[in-house]
């Protein structure tokens, strides 16, 4: 399970269901680039994220 991840451009939340990829609340794919950068897959800007927690492999 992961935690929101929050939007500073749009101040939302991503929900994310991977480790690469979210949805926001207005249903746009995220997809993320870096800890704190998240590309919006439908307008293709980037966003300046709260940290994108790493999937931990050893659970």
């Amino acid at each position: 399970m992961y935690a929101g991840i929050f939007d500073y451009n749009d101040n939302d939340f991503i929900t994310p269901f991977d480790n690469k990829m979210g949805i926001d609340s207005k249903g746009n794919l995220m997809r993320r680039l870096d800890e704190y950068v998240a590309l919006d897959m439908n307008s293709g800007k980037f966003h300046y994220i709260s940290p994108w927690p790493e999937e931990d492999n050893n659970k």
